[in-house]
């Protein structure tokens, strides 16, 4: 890779708002990826693919297990989790388990999921992309009728419902950082940086998610997603 886009991620607004160099290292990581890393994470994520409305409902579990904790702890709550069913109008059972995991805010998580569980067995067609809307319009559109899940977290659960063919992304703080931003003070860049993102994914050829798990498997010297992915088989 000619520009190590990791060299700048502890190193918050060094370069500026959206300096030209901070784009050519997003873009530099792109052009780096293989065909081979490409077609073994979509492997990967075709045999995880959602099939019924348990697993669409799982992946936003997942989403609200990865808020404010470690992605081992995300794991270590989620498998403690996905049984919803054991849970479902247990607030108390509920908070048990997520006591036990090791999540933390285990108050707000309790409440955000139970109201959750609610409103989706209720409507289970309003969390996913509508064909009238864009990416966007439809992530939009749930975040802002979801307690407990901001934008970034909706993406990630539309990105694990949708891995092929999404087009809106998880920014973390990490991918802000990419950038050259401030998560804190330049959210409201969430979107431009976003574009950019999903340009260069059509540009080079790879699903915007799969592009961004490549990033993330690299930093953490990992092949694919299996290491924390395999809680979401079937």
């Amino acid at each position: 890779m000619t520009h190590d886009i990791f060299a700048y991620m502890d190193r918050p607004n060094q370069l500026g708002l959206f300096d030209k160099k901070d784009e050519r290292d997003i873009e530099a990581f792109f052009a780096s990826i293989t065909q081979a890393e490409r077609d073994r994470h979509i492997a990967l994520w075709n045999k995880l693919s959602c099939t019924n409305l348990n697993h669409v409902f799982q992946r936003y579990l997942f989403a609200f297990c990865s808020v404010h904790t470690t992605w081992e702890n995300n794991i270590k709550g989620f498998s403690m989790l996905k049984n919803w069913y054991e849970w479902m109008n247990r607030p108390d059972a509920l908070k048990d388990r997520i006591q036990l995991s090791g999540m933390g805010l285990q108050n707000n998580r309790t409440k955000y999921l139970i109201q959750f569980a609610t409103e989706f067995w209720a409507k289970p067609e309003f969390y996913m992309k509508q064909s009238r809307e864009s990416w966007v319009e439809g992530r939009n559109r749930i975040a802002e009728n979801i307690f407990g899940l901001g934008k970034a977290k909706v993406s990630f659960a539309l990105e694990m419902i949708y891995p092929e063919t999404c087009e809106v992304f998880c920014a973390d703080v990490h991918l802000f950082r990419a950038y050259g931003f401030d998560q804190g003070k330049d959210f409201k860049r969430y979107e431009q940086i976003e574009r950019h993102w999903v340009m260069n994914s059509k540009i080079w050829n790879v699903p915007s998610y799969i592009a961004r798990c490549i990033l993330w498997n690299r930093n953490k010297g990992q092949p694919d997603c299996s290491y924390w992915a395999k809680v979401l088989k079937k």
